[in-house]
C-alpha cells in the first residue's frame, strides 16, 4: 500500500475520532442540562405551578362564598365552602413540596406562615361545613333562599342565624382550636406595611386575629356568644345610651364626654332616637337642680384643677365631668346617679362608651362618609398631621360651630351614618368589621356597662367593661391614669414613655417609675395647647412613697378603698414642642413567692399605645407598646 494512502487513512481516522469525542461531549452536556431541567421542574416549577393554581382556586372559590352571602343563598355558600375546602387542601399539599425552604434563612419564616395559614384554612372550612349543616333545616326561616335582604334587616338576620347556630358550637371547637394553634406563632410585624396599594401587614394581622378570635370566642367565651341574641333585642327591645368620649382630651375612663345618643335594638334592627351635645343634658340637670337640692359636690381634683371659665373653683359636679374614676363601672354608676336627678329615671338598659378611635377605624373599613356636606376619611390630614375624620370633628366642634347649641352633636350624626353604611356593606366586609370591633374592645376604645348581670358578667370575662382589677398579695400592679384638665386636644400629639424598674431586696420590693411626656407638635390655638395633666398612679394597696420628682404640686399618697388600691396623684404641664418627666420611687408590701413576680399592667381606656420598659434589678425583662392590659411573669 502506498505510504501516502496510509497517511490519509490515519489522518481521516484521527479526524473521525475527534469528531466522535465532540459529539459525545455534546451528548453529555445535553444530558446534564436535561437532568437539571427535570430536577428544576420536579423541585420548583411543577410544585410552584401547583401552589399558584391552588391559590387561584382558593381566591375564586372564596369569591363564591362571598357571592352566596351577598345573595343570601345558603346553597351557594355551601357549594363555595366545599370547593374552597378542596382548593385549600390542594394548596396545603402543594406547599409540602417546598418544605426544604424552612431551612433557608428569611424565606423559611414566610414559608412557615403560608403553610400555617393553609392548614388553618382547611380546619376553618371544616367548621364552616358543620355550621352550614346546622342551618340548612332553617334556611327558609332565616331568609337564606337567595332573596335580597335590606341593609337595615341584615343585623336582624345575623341575630337569627346566631341563635340557630349556637347549639352546635361544641362540634366546631376542635377545628377552630386547631386553626388557632396553627397561626398563633405568626408575627405580622415582619411583613412590609404596603406592597403597592395593598396593606400587607394589616391583612396578615386581620387574618390571624380573625382565625384566633373565632377559636377563643367559641372555646373560652361561649357565654358572650349566648347573650348576644338577647343583648341585640331578639326577645325584647333593648335601649342603650352611647357616650362619645374624646380621647384627644383624655379623661380617666377614655376621654371628655362630648355627646350622646340613644340606640334602640329590636330583633337586630337598629334605630337612633335622641342624639345631642352633652351640654344639653347638663343644662337640663342645672334647670332641675335650681328648684331642688341636688347632691352634686364635685370631687377634690375637679375643684382644684378644673375651674370655671371665670377662674372660680367649681361648686357643682356635671355629667360631662362625671367620669373621674378610672374604673368604668364606678364612673358609669356615678353618671347614672347624676342622670336620675333630671327626673327621667334610667330609660336605657346599659351604657356603651366609644371614642374617636372607633369612628376612625370604622370609616377605615366603610370608606369615606359624608355628613352635612363634609367628607370624613381615615386618611392623614396635613392640616393637623392626624386622620382627616379627627381634624374635621374637632374643627366642627371647636371652630366652625362655636357658639351653636349643638356644637358637639355632630359626632352622633356621623356615627349614625357610619352604622348605616356598615350595615349596607357587602358580606366581604363582615370579617373586617368583626376583627375591628373585637380589637377596639380589647384595646379599650369600646366599653360596656350593662344592667343585666348575666350580660355584664359575660362582657367582664372578655375584659370589655373597663374595670380596675384586683390582684393577690403576691402580685405586682400598675395603672397610670391621665386626666387632661385644659380643654385642648393636646393628647392627639402627646407621647408617653414609661420605665418601670423593680429592685428586689431581702425584705421589701422597691420600685422606681419614670414617665416621660413629650409633645413634638407646634402650638395650635384650638387643637394643641398646654396639657394640664392630673396624673394618678395606681399601685398595690399599702405602697409607700419614698421620693418624687417632676410634679408641679406635691405628690400625695391616697387610698381608694373601693378599688382596693393605693394611688399617688401629681400634676404636670406639658407645652407644645416640649417635654416633662415625672418620677416616683416607692415600696410595696408584696409577699414574694420564690424567684418570680406576677405583674399586671392595666391600660387606661382611650389612651394611645404608650411604650413601656420593665426592668428587674437593672436587667430589662420586657419592652412593648401597651395596646391592652398586660400580664407579665418577671423572674429575678
Amino acid at each position: 500500500m502506498p505510504l501516502t494512502n496510509l497517511n490519509r487513512r490515519l489522518n481521516s481516522f484521527d479526524r473521525t475520532r475527534g469528531s466522535t469525542r465532540k459529539v459525545s461531549r455534546r451528548k453529555i452536556n445535553f444530558k446534564k442540562i436535561a437532568i437539571i431541567l427535570i430536577i428544576f421542574s420536579v423541585v420548583f416549577y411543577l410544585p410552584a405551578r401547583g401552589v399558584y393554581s391552588a391559590a387561584k382556586d382558593v381566591s375564586k372559590n372564596g369569591k363564591l362564598i362571598s357571592q352566596g352571602f351577598k345573595q343570601n343563598d345558603l346553597e351557594l355558600i355551601k357549594k363555595g365552602v366545599a370547593e374552597t375546602k378542596s382548593s385549600v387542601e390542594a394548596l396545603d399539599m402543594s406547599l409540602n413540596f417546598f418544605i426544604w425552604l424552612k431551612v433557608i434563612p428569611f424565606l423559611g419564616g414566610y414559608y412557615g406562615d403560608a403553610k400555617s395559614f393553609a392548614s388553618a384554612g382547611v380546619e376553618e372550612m371544616k367548621a364552616a361545613e358543620i355550621v352550614i349543616a346546622s342551618l340548612e333545616p332553617h334556611k327558609q326561616e332565616l331568609g337564606l333562599t337567595g332573596q335580597p335582604v335590606a341593609g337595615q334587616d341584615q343585623l336582624a338576620q345575623v341575630v337569627k342565624i346566631l341563635d340557630k347556630a349556637l347549639p352546635n358550637m361544641d362540634k366546631v371547637i376542635p377545628n377552630l382550636k386547631k386553626a388557632g394553634d396553627e397561626v398563633k406563632g405568626i408575627d405580622p410585624g415582619k411583613y412590609p406595611e404596603n406592597v403597592g396599594s395593598t396593606r400587607v401587614r394589616d391583612r396578615v394581622s386581620q387574618l390571624k386575629d380573625f382565625i384566633m378570635g373565632a377559636a377563643v370566642a367559641v372555646e373560652n367565651h361561649r357565654d358572650a356568644l349566648e347573650i348576644a341574641p338577647e343583648a341585640l333585642g331578639q326577645s325584647a327591645p333593648k335601649n342603650y345610651l352611647i357616650l362619645f368620649q374624646n380621647d384627644k382630651e383624655i379623661r380617666p375612663t377614655g376621654g371628655f364626654i362630648t355627646a350622646y345618643t340613644f340606640l334602640r335594638l329590636d330583633k337586630g334592627h337598629i334605630s337612633t332616637t335622641v342624639s345631642d351635645d352633652i351640654y344639653r343634658l347638663d343644662e337640663k340637670l342645672l334647670a332641675t337642680c335650681e328648684s331642688k337640692v341636688c347632691p352634686l359636690t364635685p370631687p377634690a381634683p375637679i375643684v382644684k384643677y378644673l375651674p370655671e371659665v371665670s377662674g372660680k373653683p367649681r361648686s357643682a359636679w356635671s355629667l360631662r365631668d362625671s367620669n373621674i374614676s378610672p374604673d368604668l363601672p364606678t364612673a358609669a354608676s356615678e353618671f347614672e346617679r347624676i342622670y336620675q336627678l333630671i327626673g327621667e329615671g334610667l330609660p336605657f338598659d346599659g351604657i356603651i362608651t366609644i371614642d374617636t378611635q372607633v369612628v376612625e377605624e370604622l370609616i377605615n373599613v366603610t370608606g369615606p362618609v359624608d355628613v352635612f356636606g363634609t367628607t370624613y376619611t381615615s386618611e392623614n390630614d396635613p392640616r393637623c398631621n392626624c386622620p382627616n375624620v379627627i381634624y374635621e370633628l374637632e374643627h366642627y366642634a371647636e371652630v366652625a360651630a362655636k357658639g351653636e347649641q349643638d356644637r358637639k352633636a355632630i359626632l352622633g350624626t356621623l356615627m349614625t351614618q357610619v352604622l348605616a353604611k356598615a350595615l349596607g356593606s357587602g358580606a366581604d366586609k363582615v370579617p373586617d368589621f368583626i376583627v375591628s370591633g373585637v380589637r377596639l374592645s380589647n384595646d379599650k376604645h369600646i366599653m360596656f356597662f350593662m344592667h343585666d348581670q348575666k350580660t355584664q358578667g359575660a362582657l367582664r370575662e372578655l375584659n370589655w367593661v373597663g374595670e380596675v382589677k384586683g390582684v393577690g398579695e403576691d402580685e405586682g400592679y400598675l395603672h397610670i391614669n391621665d386626666a387632661n384638665f385644659a380643654g385642648g386636644k393636646s393628647n392627639l400629639y402627646v407621647q408617653e414613655k414609661v420605665t418601670y424598674e423593680i429592685n428586689v431586696g431581702t425584705d421589701e420590693l422597691k420600685t422606681k417609675l419614670t414617665i416621660e411626656y413629650k409633645n413634638p407638635q407646634p402650638f395650635n390655638t384650638w387643637l394643641n395647647g398646654i396639657l394640664r395633666d392630673y396624673v394618678r398612679v395606681y399601685v398595690p394597696k399599702g405602697s409607700k412613697l419614698i421620693n418624687s420628682k417632676g410634679s408641679d404640686d406635691p405628690v400625695n399618697t391616697l387610698e381608694d378603698e373601693k378599688l382596693n388600691k393605693t394611688y399617688f396623684d401629681a400634676f404636670i404641664q406639658v407645652r407644645p414642642q416640649n417635654s416633662r418627666t415625672l418620677s416616683l420611687e416607692y415600696t410595696s408590701p408584696i409577699k414574694l413567692q420564690g424567684k418570680s413576680l406576677p405583674l399586671l399592667i392595666q391600660k387606661q381606656p382611650g389612651a394611645k399605645d404608650h411604650h413601656y420598659i420593665v426592668k428587674v434589678n437593672g436587667s430589662t425583662k420586657a419592652e412593648f407598646d401597651l395596646t391592652s392590659d398586660k400580664q407579665l411573669d418577671l423572674s429575678f
